[in-house]
């Protein structure tokens, strides 16, 4: 197990280092935001953002290229799994009701700050984040 954990450590590393102007980017913006959600559930949220970019390089490639933006992407998907996380109910006490100790209300504000930051960038419009703020938190009443 720890071999495994070493080696998979040490491939990610040199991945990083020999990755594309547009995954350093991508990556660059990672690390800004580790800086502003400084908790487990961003953790666990970027590393999942991390094994999609270095196991997909050519595809994150190729939508850069075509004009989506390291920034717009990295905040997209920090959106979607974020989202898909808190509306699983793993992080629920009981139906509609996030753990208050877990990492559930963490998601959820990293949810919002996700989408917040996509209309500051103008990649959506504010009705739109709207939307998508009510429905997460209809769906959170419904699990759990």
């Amino acid at each position: 197990m720890f071999r495994n954990s070493y080696a998979h450590s040490k491939m990610k590393f040199i991945k990083k280092l020999i990755a594309s102007k547009e995954v350093k980017a991508a990556l660059g913006i990672l690390d800004e935001a580790s800086c502003t959600f400084n908790t487990p559930a961003f953790e666990m949220v970027k590393n999942q953002i991390e094994e999609l970019i270095l196991s997909r390089t050519q595809e994150f490639v190729q939508l850069v290229q075509k004009g989506t933006s390291p920034r717009q992407w990295i905040y997209s998907i920090m959106a979607n799994i974020s989202g898909d996380l808190v509306e699983s109910g793993r992080f629920h006490v009981y139906r509609g009701l996030l753990n208050p100790v877990g990492l559930g209300e963490d998601l959820l504000k990293l949810f919002d700050a996700s989408v917040d930051e996509l209309v500051r960038i103008d990649a959506i419009d504010q009705t739109k984040a709207d939307k998508q703020k009510s429905a997460i938190r209809e769906n959170i009443k419904d699990v759990g």
